[in-house]
């Protein structure tokens, strides 16, 4: 049965609304979560049981452009920070840890460079690495590396894969992205995503991204692509990064390049693990080292 939750609205200061859900514990310490691409913050249901059971607190906001958060045309990646700065005034929280799983981590490595005073940790979780330079995007499979290229020499050639009647398909009939997710999966992932309701899950992601004709996700692969203006060996703050050797969707190098870049940043690496079962089969694992 898919976790009820409750979706949430607060008015950022240039009068946008930006959604957001809660899981784990209402009580709990509080741990925002960056969602992955292209998803919303739905995704956090994956690691609800684990956060009930620490006593953690999940606060998963929709980015612009996703779910029920408002677009916010122009952005940079940097500008996340200041939305989770107003989230988390609204909630009467000064300090909090901090999760970014997938394409969610690079949004929470802006956060550690703009919000460090306000961060008692912060977690990365199969991070995408910065696809816009070329050794980073060389580890990628050969078509997720077509793809990123052809997004960032033409843009245009994006707003026509997530433009059209696609975002309409696909916010009807998400459990389509299940073939393009499963392909060549390592086996961990296959049992992981077979588990309970994980994959539905992540179809309803698919739904929330595309219910406003994928603008959050046409934006974000525009981001992803380009440079992210973060000056990553200027980033003091501790982080943790967790990965996958197996990882088939955003490869271990990723994390490694992190750990690398990063002064304050230490590598878990996860023996057999794909980008599914990493967050799902050790998330309890994840979230006590919080």
């Amino acid at each position: 049965m898919l976790v009820n939750e409750e979706v949430r609205r607060c008015c950022t200061s240039d009068g946008r609304a930006l959604a957001w859900r809660e899981f784990g514990r209402g009580d709990g310490r509080p741990v925002f979560y960056c969602h992955g691409f292209p998803s919303s913050g739905r995704e956090a249901a994956l690691l609800d049981a684990p956060a009930r059971a620490l006593g953690l607190r999940l606060i998963a906001p929709d980015r612009p452009g996703y779910g029920s958060s408002d677009d916010q045309p122009g952005r940079a990646l940097a500008d996340w920070p200041a939305d989770l700065v107003c989230l988390a005034d609204h909630l009467g929280l000064d300090r909090f840890a901090l999760i970014g799983l997938s394409g969610g981590g690079p949004y929470a490595v802006a956060c550690a460079w703009r919000m460090t005073e306000r961060l008692t940790t912060c977690t990365l979780i199969c991070p995408l690495g910065p696809v816009y330079l070329s050794e980073v995007l060389a580890a990628m499979n050969p078509p997720a590396r077509a793809s990123l290229a052809l997004a960032r020499r033409w843009p245009w050639l994006a707003r026509q894969v997530f433009g059209g009647p696609t975002p309409w398909v696909l916010a009807r009939w998400p459990g389509l992205v299940e073939r393009v997710r499963t392909l060549n999966l390592p086996p961990r992932d296959h049992v992981a995503l077979a588990e309970g309701d994980n994959q539905a899950i992540l179809n309803s992601t698919i739904s929330d991204a595309m219910a406003n004709g994928a603008r959050g996700a046409r934006r974000d692969l525009h981001l992803y692509t380009h440079d992210w203006q973060i000056p990553f060996d200027a980033i003091q703050a501790p982080i943790t990064i967790w990965h996958g050797d197996a990882d088939a969707t955003v490869p271990h190098a990723h994390a490694r390049w992190y750990r690398d870049h990063l002064p304050g940043a230490s590598l878990n690496t996860l023996p057999d693990q794909g980008h599914f079962s990493a967050p799902i089969h050790f998330g309890e694992q994840i979230l006590s080292a919080l």
